[in-house]
């Protein structure tokens, strides 16, 4: 089935509409009309498109805004690429052979290089294989990358293995916050300062094309990482992001704000009237509900609602059923989604 419409609160397949819950765009930015005028002026002052290197002739946009997450996140710098998958593998690139690797289980392909099919839980016993090999290694410089979050499985993995780093290596920790930022955190600012108060030595990278509605990706973190990434090849003969969004993310902290307190007030009473069905996972603040009820799917398809259902991340892979909740919703959608539930 394609849709007919891109999804926003509603979805539209072959002419009839449904309520949707799925997708990643949590707090509903890319259909917000306030954001979509600020968008609209940066097309207005710096074109639909950016066509030049960043090492071209220099624009102020996405310094500021480079500037502006970072202090955000709570990093020392940051960098903006076009995409989260671009950050991830740039990183990479950047850190070069000097170091040996270890990809925890479901890492993103953007800091995991190579193709493994989703391994649901599995997360420690990939981690407790890394520390081994780091403390049995002769090398001294070590790069473990992992996801802060598992939306597949809506679970939030233990970083206690964190404190039982070698001290006397050089360790390196990547973590795909993609799914984090915008989100979770004290304030919606992710989990970058939780894990880097953990371990200093720490580098974000994310697809700010989710809870942040933009099309582009960050690499935060200490700046000898980041000027790593400035320095490289594959950052200068990369295009940027589009500075339009650039400019529109600079002007709209009340807008994120207000969409922040939406998604948490939804997620809570979404959660206060599903915690007892027991069919559900799902992490407090975060805004997915998964369930291995696959039946469910079809049945809210029938009353009209649309949610996550499908393989992942190839049609070969597992079967995965998810409520994803957003800052579109009104307290009348989520409680309609409630009682069909409660009935199925």
């Amino acid at each position: 089935m394609y849709a007919d419409l891109i999804p926003s609160k509603y979805i539209k397949i072959n002419g009839e509409s449904y309520l949707y819950f799925g997708g990643t765009s949590y707090l509903g930015i890319h259909a917000n009309p306030k954001f979509g005028k600020l968008v609209m002026e940066g097309f207005n002052k710096y074109g639909t498109n950016y066509g030049a290197s960043r090492l071209g002739v220099p624009i102020p946009v996405f310094d500021q805004m480079e500037t502006k997450l970072a202090d955000w996140v709570e990093a020392s710098s940051s960098v903006l690429v076009s995409s989260g998958t671009l950050a991830g593998r740039l990183m990479l690139e950047a850190l070069g052979d000097d170091y040996m690797y270890h990809y925890a289980t479901n890492a993103h392909v953007a800091i995991k290089p190579g193709y493994s099919k989703h391994q649901p839980h599995s997360f420690s016993c990939s981690i407790e294989e890394s520390l081994d090999m780091i403390h049995l290694s002769e090398g001294d410089k070590h790069v473990i990358t992992f996801n802060s979050i598992d939306a597949l499985t809506a679970t939030i993995p233990d970083f206690a293995w964190i404190s039982r780093l070698p001290k006397d290596k050089e360790i390196v920790l990547i973590v795909d916050d993609s799914h984090g930022i915008g989100v979770l955190g004290t304030k919606g600012n992710g989990m970058y300062a939780e894990i880097k108060k953990l371990h200093p030595n720490t580098i974000m990278i994310a697809s700010l094309g989710k809870a942040m509605g933009l099309p582009a990706g960050v690499i935060a973190g200490p700046v000898q990482y980041t000027s790593l990434v400035r320095r490289h090849p594959l950052f200068g003969g990369s295009s940027p992001m589009v500075p339009a969004y650039a400019y529109a993310y600079l002007q709209a902290e009340e807008i994120y704000s207000d969409a922040y307190k939406k998604l948490i007030s939804n997620i809570d009473h979404t959660t206060a009237n599903l915690k007892e069905l027991e069919i559900f996972t799902y992490v407090h603040g975060f805004p997915i509900f998964c369930t291995d009820r696959h039946a469910l799917a079809p049945y809210l398809e029938l009353n009209k609602i649309k949610i996550s259902h499908f393989a992942y991340p190839s049609p070969t892979d597992r079967l995965y059923t998810r409520i994803v909740v957003s800052a579109l919703h009104s307290t009348d959608d989520l409680d309609r989604l409630i009682d069909l539930i409660k009935k199925f």
